[in-house]
């Protein structure tokens, strides 16, 4: 812009007008001396009330040291300052950040209506949105570059040609290269697809190149690829074609190495074998332990069955014999013990006789062997069996038992009431009350339902008869209930079988009814 006098010189303030950035001419002593009408708007003012103004007013951060030259420089004429980012500010106060470009003047020549001392020229306009986008992108391609250089898979970006134009830090690790000397190089040089026969592909079949000749993007999982030190890895390729106003320009590659998940899946399987052999160990210990344990227990069996019940069958018919003998008088308390001796003899013998088939709880439960009998024959044969699951005992019965018919097991049945008399009654010695003992048997329905309650002075409790009792009651789907007697000892037992009961005016029973004591091994927990 040349401001000097000429002959064809139109008004200095029409020439600035046309210019579309803002302008200021200024003195040596920073005061604005002229202003065109695009400066007036950009700060909010008239033109008369920019000139005359100090230019700090409106250019707070301006060095003006920076736009003097030393004199007789012979610089006039030419931009001294240009493309320096300043903060301006307006007539309300507010900022924008803006470009500044300086002209310095000769104060000594004439210049068409600027005034005498006017040294300086600022072209300015305002740069905010720019600087806004500008820091946008630039925050956009740090985001970018983070992204990148802390992805874990290799990131290549190639031009239409197939030539390196970005790569990744895990891209050039994988390449073998840094990222300075891998740009411009082509990609299939330094990276090989390989065919399922083990041969490299043609070079228009390489994924990235496919892309760039289609313009779709592909995903191939497990290709095996050679680098360029002869290495073969296995990964996953992904490519996405970059287009450009429509065009493709290039294709980016993204490959995944497969060698850590195949190191995970080998580390498990690893792991799976070891305690699958660990389990397998554990197991064929426990099969010895079970073997040695199913063979001692037939030893014992054995021994059981065996040697000690004749010892025991020996020891009660001796005792049996003494105590039946007429031949060798003894006096009564004699006598007494040795019947009592040999009611304990065959309590001992029918005990182990339970106990001596262990292979018979091993069988499925039978379930119930229900038919029609009478009660009070059921009742009788309880009160008889429970001499041999109680041993010798002197007790007084009191037994309620109309008859009336029951659809029961009748063998289950004598054992259950049986076992509930034996612990009623008990029959520990250092345990059970003093004196004679009484027991109360009832046996009662209602509609279908048979209940039967024992009651007796002994307060304690064997568990071996009432697991035998529960599991027979639980056979039959009823009921087994236990409450104490009122005063410092006894207990009451009440079983209640629903449906059990299926004749009221208590008709004959179909079969006849001879009680005893079944110790199968359908109950696991009985015991004589």
């Amino acid at each position: 812009m040349n401001f000097e006098k000429n002959q064809t010189a139109i008004p200095h303030e029409d020439v600035l007008d046309f210019v579309p950035d803002a302008v200021l001419i200024v003195d040596d002593n920073g005061t604005v001396t002229r202003a065109n009408l695009a400066s007036a708007a950009l700060f909010g003012y008239e033109r008369h009330a920019v000139e005359g103004r100090g230019v700090l007013d409106f250019l707070p951060s301006f060095d003006w040291n920076l736009t003097r030259l030393p004199p007789h420089s012979g610089e006039f004429g030419r931009p001294h300052a240009a493309g320096i980012l300043t903060t301006a500010r307006t007539r309300d106060g507010e900022t924008f950040t803006a470009e500044i470009n300086t002209l310095r003047l000769d104060r000594d020549a004439f210049h068409l209506d600027i005034p005498d001392g006017s040294s300086l020229v600022i072209s300015l306009r305002n740069v905010t949105p720019a600087e806004a986008a500008r820091t946008t992108l630039l925050h956009a391609l740090r985001q970018a570059e983070a992204v990148l250089r802390t992805a874990s898979e290799a990131l290549i970006g190639t031009d239409s040609e197939g030539r390196i134009d970005l790569v990744n830090p895990a891209a050039a690790r994988m390449l073998q290269g840094k990222a300075s000397d891998l740009g411009g190089r082509e990609l299939l040089a330094l990276l090989t697809p390989l065919g399922e026969d083990g041969e490299p592909l043609d070079a228009e079949n390489a994924p990235w190149v496919l892309a760039v000749a289609t313009g779709r993007g592909s995903r191939l999982s497990g290709q095996v690829v050679r680098v360029r030190d002869g290495t073969r890895l296995t990964v996953d390729i992904a490519t996405r074609p970059v287009t450009e106003d429509g065009v493709v320009v290039g294709a980016v590659v993204a490959l995944t190495d497969r060698r850590p998940y195949e190191r995970l899946a080998d580390e498990y399987l690893a792991a799976q074998t070891r305690s699958f052999r660990d389990h397998e160990a554990a197991l064929a210990r426990q099969e010895q332990r079970t073997d040695r344990a199913v063979e001692h227990a037939h030893e014992l069996a054995g021994f059981l069955s065996g040697p000690l019940m004749r010892a025991l069958h020996h020891l009660h018919a001796e005792t049996s014999r003494l105590a039946s003998d007429g031949s060798r008088p003894l006096w009564p308390e004699a006598t007494l013990s040795l019947e009592a001796l040999a009611a304990d003899l065959r309590m001992t013998m029918a005990l182990v006789s339970s106990r001596s088939e262990p292979s018979g709880h091993d069988r499925a439960p039978a379930g119930p062997q229900r038919r029609t009998v009478l009660i009070d024959d059921v009742v009788q044969a309880g009160m008889r069996a429970a001499t041999t699951f109680a041993g010798s005992t002197h007790v007084e019965f009191s037994v309620h038992a109309p008859r009336f018919a029951v659809y029961v097991d009748p063998e289950d049945m004598t054992t259950a009431v049986g076992r509930l008399i034996a612990e009623a009654m008990g029959s520990d010695e250092d345990t059970a009350p003093r004196g004679s003992r009484h027991v109360f048997v009832a046996a009662l329905h209602r509609q279908s339902l048979l209940r039967i309650e024992v009651r007796g002075p002994y307060s304690g409790g064997a568990g071996e008869h009432l697991d035998v009792v529960q599991e027979i009651v639980q056979a039959h789907g009823g009921t087994l209930h236990t409450r104490g007697a009122s005063g410092d000892s006894g207990s009451t037992y009440v079983l209640e079988l629903p449906s059990a009961v299926r004749d009221d005016d208590a008709t004959g029973p179909e079969t006849t009814f001879t009680a005893s004591v079944r110790p199968t091994g359908r109950h696991r927990a009985l015991t004589a």
